[in-house]
């Protein structure tokens, strides 16, 4: 009997006998990859009984509505799909259902460590060519970009017993530091100063980044292909210093290189140098053969991941069209602490038809969610965006339109260093077209809302900006900062809006309007002179922001507005009788809340909640299912 044939009667049998949370298609294969069994060979016909060895080969051999059925186990290698699957018969590549697959872009290291003078802990070792086979890079050579002359850092990592060391440049800083690494100025050895612990280096687990993509085609373009229930972790991929014009490109630990209709469900991304999962076009250069840009990328689904502690970003994408990101765990990206741009939780460029749903953005040093560079028909909706540094959505350079909806966003920070300049709730520069509505803003650094002109790109301006039915909450700066009405500010609304008291509201000039004369004419009307904001933009309050007949004339004040949110997310918003002050028709854009239940339409409500009331509130914001 034929191999194929007998492996496809085998993988028929399989499936007959196994319950798969996947679909089938008639005629598909299934190719097993089982390292851990004792018959594993690349050589083998990839079934229960004579599985494939590495992950890698079985996607050679993958055709669509073939399955990749991956076992437990640690698999050392980058993944390269080789060819596309389609809407009808995607390719699988799937974890064994309740199996832990880890594919890991580090190699273990076990050299003859040499300790360094009597320091305690601290030892040597040589760093290898060999080392470094897998990959066109020795990632401890190469300098990582995007990074400041006084933080340099390399593409290397190390690991020791599963946890990351912090990588320094200077000797002294490394002898004081445990859990720190550097390497010598030829970079052919690799110091370390042990974590704590009483056993000798060649007693633990050494792991050395060795490669610059875990899960990525060496194709561009591919299509149709599903990746599910697998563990990520440890890559040595670049910064996308200017990826949109330079040679280094968007290029995730996992990676649909510019791809289209791919799946990505259930996974765990982690501890890329770089960027976690990207979905989008990579940039104008591809460093793997100078292919030509694809002419269709996106419309991917990102769903029910956990992506975290990556160097830069969690998800990025330029040109990812009509893809949608929902359901996943973002947190603790831009590890390296990058000031450049391109650093945040989440970040897309031309995000036409794009939904962003019921993520967690949790804690990340940089800002939460980034909408760059157009945005049309993009949502951005029930989300919880909380602990970020910098602002929790910050919308750039473009005309819209986007809803920013139902969304749960507070605590934002500044970066330790003061580098990033904004630590709003929602933030926007040159941006227009925005309905920002049912949303909950608390405890931010900075503003609640900010919007501004700041440049003179093409398509700048702050206008048609509309914020209605939200709950501005204790926010340090104060709850609203709008362009008073200009050539570049026009349109924009902001009423029936519920505010704690105390905050304060401020108009900018950055809209083409110079203050002067509102500032003089609200002094004139002030027993005292009013207080400004960076010298040009005055501070005032509610009755005063009221009283200048722009906007606010339905919104409320409330002595009894307070936020409590506990670490497990669960959340009491306590609020006051100024509530019933405020029920009007919801917007029909946005007849669902944050629970995804149909709002009352006789007694609407603001904020994300549709059941909230006088008094105390409770919900349980995650899982939001």
């Amino acid at each position: 009997m034929p191999r194929d044939l007998y492996r496809r009667i085998s993988v028929v049998l399989f499936m007959a006998i196994c319950s798969q949370d996947f679909t089938t298609v008639t005629g598909a294969a299934t190719y097993v990859v089982n390292d851990g069994h004792p018959l594993a060979s690349d050589t083998n016909a990839g079934i229960e009984t004579a599985p494939l060895k590495t992950i890698n080969r079985a996607a050679q051999l993958a055709r669509p509505g073939d399955t990749v059925l991956v076992h437990q186990g640690i698999y050392r290698e980058r993944v390269a799909p080789a060819r596309s699957g389609s809407q009808e018969q995607p390719i699988v590549y799937t974890a064994a259902p309740g199996e832990e697959v880890v594919i890991k872009g580090s190699d273990v290291f076990r050299p003859q460590w040499k300790k360094v003078s009597e320091s305690d802990r601290v030892y040597q070792a040589p760093l290898l060519p060999a080392l470094f086979r897998d990959g066109p890079l020795n990632p401890f050579r190469t300098p990582l970009k995007g990074m400041t002359p006084d933080n340099k850092l390399t593409l290397g990592q190390v690991f020791v017993d599963g946890r990351p060391l912090r990588e320094v440049d200077d000797l002294v800083r490394l002898m004081s530091l445990p859990g720190t690494w550097m390497t010598d100025e030829q970079s052919t050895k690799l110091v370390v100063h042990f974590p704590t612990g009483d056993r000798e280096p060649d007693q633990r687990l050494v792991e050395l980044t060795t490669r610059d993509r875990i899960f990525a085609p060496h194709r561009r373009g591919l299509g149709y292909i599903h990746v599910r229930g697998f563990t990520m972790e440890h890559c040595a991929n670049q910064f996308p210093d200017r990826f949109w014009e330079s040679n280094s490109p968007q290029a995730g630990a996992l990676g649909c290189r510019a791809g289209h209709h791919w799946l990505i469900e259930g996974n765990t991304v982690r501890y890329a140098k770089s960027i976690g999962i990207d979905c989008g076009y990579e940039g104008r250069d591809d460093l793997e053969g100078n292919q030509p840009t694809p002419q269709v990328t996106g419309y991917h689904v990102i769903r029910r991941n956990t992506v975290s502690d990556n160097g830069c970003c969690g998800i990025a994408g330029m040109r990812s069209i009509g893809t949608q990101i929902v359901e996943n765990v973002v947190q603790r990206n831009n590890s390296n602490g990058h000031r450049s741009p391109e650093a945040a939780g989440i970040k897309v460029h031309y995000f036409i038809d794009g939904k962003i749903e019921n993520n967690l953005v949790l804690d990340n040093d940089a800002y939460g969610i980034w909408l760059d560079n157009v945005y049309q028909n993009a949502r951005v909706s029930r989300n919880v965006v909380v602990g970020n540094r910098g602002s929790a959505v910050f919308v750039e350079l473009g005309q819209g339109p986007v809803i920013i909806d139902n969304n749960i966003m507070g605590r934002t920070r500044w970066s330790l260093d003061g580098s990033n300049r904004r630590a709003d709730g929602l933030y926007t520069h040159d941006a227009s077209g925005i309905l920002f509505v049912h949303n909950l803003v608390f405890e931010c650094q900075e503003f609640g809302s900010f919007h501004r002109k700041m440049t003179n790109r093409k398509s700048a301006g702050a206008s048609e900006i509309t914020l209605r039915y939200n709950i501005f909450v204790d926010n340090r700066d104060g709850h609203i900062n709008m362009p008073y009405p200009g050539p570049d500010a026009h349109d924009n609304y902001a009423d029936h809006n519920l505010f704690s008291v105390g905050g304060e509201f401020l108009v900018n000039p950055w809209g083409g309007t110079p203050l002067d004369g509102l500032i003089r004419k609200l002094n004139e009307q002030s027993s005292q002179p009013l207080k400004l904001w960076n010298a040009v933009s005055p501070r005032l309050s509610f009755k005063q922001w009221q009283q200048m007949h722009v906007w606010g004339f339905r919104s409320a004040e409330s002595d009894n507005t307070r936020v409590t949110l506990s670490p497990d997310l669960v959340l009491d918003l306590e609020v006051g009788p100024s509530l019933r002050q405020l029920e009007s028709a919801p917007l029909a854009d946005v007849p669902l809340d944050y629970f995804n239940e149909k709002r009352n339409p006789g007694h609407p409500r603001v904020g994300p909640f549709g059941t909230l009331s006088v008094g105390n509130n409770r919900f349980s914001l995650w899982p939001n299912e």
